[in-house]
């Protein structure tokens, strides 16, 4: 004769089975969804990454453009004063020549 206990132990496996199956779904459904995400964060790391590089190297170019304006600038403003004070020193010249 079976016993009550192993009677009743059998219909509540039989019952938890479905539920420990869709347990086991959503794991695997849970850890497909931690791959994706690892993923896609390697994915946006590597953009960021890249990103990166890309300011890095736009910022020597910055640099030489912010650099080169202002020096422009004082290479035209030395052009300027050196002709300013050639033009005297010429007539000086000329005028101590004529003597």
């Amino acid at each position: 004769m079976p016993n009550p206990d192993d009677s009743l132990m059998l219909s509540i496996l039989t019952e938890i089975r479905p539920e420990l199956r869709n347990h086991g779904i959503l794991l695997l459904q849970l850890a497909d969804g931690l791959r994706r995400h690892d993923r896609s964060f390697g994915d946006m790391d590597r953009r960021f990454s890249d990103l990166e590089h890309r300011i890095g190297d736009k910022t020597a170019e910055l640099e030489l453009i912010v650099k080169s304006e202002p020096m422009g600038w004082l290479t035209h403003f030395e052009t300027q004063i050196d002709e300013k004070w050639t033009r005297p020193l010429d007539r000086l010249d000329a005028l101590e020549g004529a003597k």
